[in-house]
């Protein structure tokens, strides 16, 4: 770096530390990319460094404020209830990060304590007992956080990832080095690991050895080849490894001991729905390793390649990249109406094993004047915003909503029924005659379509396939909300009639069927 930039970040470094002085944003326009990145490394270090005192602060903070001072610890004598409440004052952070300030610490702090009793010990002099307790197993994340070459969130990932060795012990140590090679794995080839770290022996035997126990040793090798992963993966990575390191500690220790972790973290698997003032729904939740995995590969299919991955190069894969990239909605707007289609789908397929006796669908309340208009408002039952009559129409047309009409002094005129809906042998056959939705196009197959009545039922359409036509939901709520109209004519067969905004002069648009299998069955007769 020239020595101008050197000589700008001196002069950053030092405002860091000089409070008495207001902070002023460097220039760092002038830099070019290499020192700007340069600049930002320097600042890490700056910043690992502080977080490392902070630390050392934290637990000291934590010591003074223990329980058994009462009103008389620092943190309350302060005003604070607890030491994190203290810190998260001075520091402006989270409950999160003072809770890792005072782990870290405590660690930091457990170590000094060692080294000042060995050192005291040597000299003869009295011993006073540990304010800490000390974990031996991770003196390589507490000597590289020292050092300010791992940082305190790190490190603190490592610490409870990697948990407390069992009581017991074992004395392969060939095993220990193995699992150390195999964390290292091949992202760091060619770094340096850490000097705690234990490489693996050339002339220990293949076989895996069982042990009863995970032990401190084990652990420490595993935190030392964790420590050494560390600065060339993301914390997230970092994790994620950690767990894998313990999963194969208690796996090998004992296999029923990974079925219990595994059965433990599924039964901590939820789905909550929360209704909002604004009459949206939040869903949340935690899925297990398992169960996301199916999730996002079905996700992750619907919105590649707006994800990346693979590109392809036949031609229906092509149209299909466009058409997504194309599309107006966002990444994750598709993500979610891919979840929603993909349990209509389910629900039709199985009901009676998925979800019960029948298949998912909602119970409409309507004014009959609205219903007679078509248009106004409809209650959905259990949820607390209107629909409007279209919406509540499209509803009836694909999940056998139960349209409940009411007059003017709320008596009910009559209930919806189950010949509304199209039967499965009626699909079967729109799907062969249609080929999926009829929309001029659209590609979406019979399976991602909805059955729609041309004339509506209402209006005294009939449920059979010759007043039947095959939508995608897209296309259907088009048709429903938009004014679209749907005509068939002896010759030309069906054709879409857009609304005056769209087609003032009235054309039609034809909607050919994409059943490959028709013109030859047509043909053949």
């Amino acid at each position: 770096m020239p020595n101008s930039n050197a000589m700008l970040t001196s002069t950053l470094v030092a405002s860091l530390v000089s409070t008495e002085q207001p902070f002023a944003v460097p220039a760092v326009d002038v830099l070019n990319d290499d020192e700007l990145i340069a600049l930002q490394r320097v600042l890490s270090e700056v910043r690992r460094r502080a977080d490392t005192a902070s630390a050392t602060i934290a637990a000291a903070v934590a010591h003074r404020s223990r329980p058994e001072l009462g009103h008389a610890g620092l943190a309350q004598r302060l005003g604070a209830r607890t030491p994190q409440k203290l810190l998260q004052s001075l520091t402006g952070g989270s409950a999160r990060d003072a809770a890792t300030m005072v782990r870290v610490g405590s660690l930091l702090d457990a170590q000094a304590e060692a080294e000042a009793a060995a050192t005291a010990q040597a000299s003869g002099v009295p011993i006073a007992e540990p304010r800490q307790p000390r974990r031996p197993w991770l003196d390589s994340v507490t000597t590289a956080v020292a050092r300010a070459e791992l940082t305190i969130e790190q490190a603190s990932v490592i610490q409870l990832g990697l948990g407390e060795p069992d009581v017991g012990e074992c004395t392969h140590a060939a095993h220990a080095r193995e699992l150390g090679a195999e964390i290292a794995g091949t992202e760091i080839a060619g770094t340096e690991m850490d000097a705690g770290a234990v490489p693996p022996s050339r002339d220990e035997p293949a076989t895996r050895h069982v042990c009863s126990v995970v032990t401190a040793e084990q652990l420490a090798v595993a935190a030392a080849a964790l420590v050494a992963c560390a600065p060339v993966i993301t914390v997230e990575q970092l994790a994620a490894r950690v767990r894998e390191a313990r999963a194969v500690l208690d796996a090998e220790a004992d296999v029923e001991r990974a079925a219990d972790a595994e059965r433990a973290r599924r039964e901590r698997r939820y789905l909550h729905l929360t209704v909002q003032p604004d009459g949206m729904t939040r869903l949340s939740g935690l899925l297990d390793p398992e169960s996301a995995a199916l999730v996002r590969s079905a996700i992750d299919g619907a919105t590649s390649p707006r994800r990346g991955g693979p590109r392809f190069v036949s031609d229906a894969e092509i149209a299909r990249t466009e058409r997504l990239l194309n599309d107006p909605r966002t990444t994750e707007q598709i993500a979610l109406d891919a979840l929603v289609e993909l349990v209509r789908l389910g629900g039709h397929v199985a009901p009676t094993e998925l979800i019960g006796t029948t298949p998912p669908a909602v119970q409409v309340i309507v004014a009959e004047r609205d219903l007679r208009a078509g248009a106004g408002l409809a209650r959905i039952e259990g949820q607390s915003e209107p629909v409007s009559v279209p919406t509540a129409e499209r509803h009836r047309c694909t999940s056998g909503t139960l349209a409940i009409v009411v007059d003017a002094a709320g008596d009910v005129l009559s209930l919806g029924r189950a010949s509304r809906l199209f039967t499965r042998r009626q699909r079967v056959a729109l799907a062969a005659r249609d080929g999926g939705c009829r929309f001029p196009g659209c590609d979406r197959p019979p399976s991602w379509a909805e059955a729609h009545h041309i004339t509506e039922w209402m209006h005294g359409g009939r449920t059979d396939t010759a007043n039947g036509i095959l939508l995608c939901r897209h296309h259907h709520l088009l048709l429903h909300n938009n004014g679209w109209a749907i005509e068939r004519h002896r010759e030309a067969g069906f054709a879409f009639r857009p609304p005056p905004g769209v087609a003032p002069d009235g054309t039609l648009i034809p909607a050919p069927s994409k059943s490959r299998a028709l013109p030859r069955a047509i043909e053949a007769g």
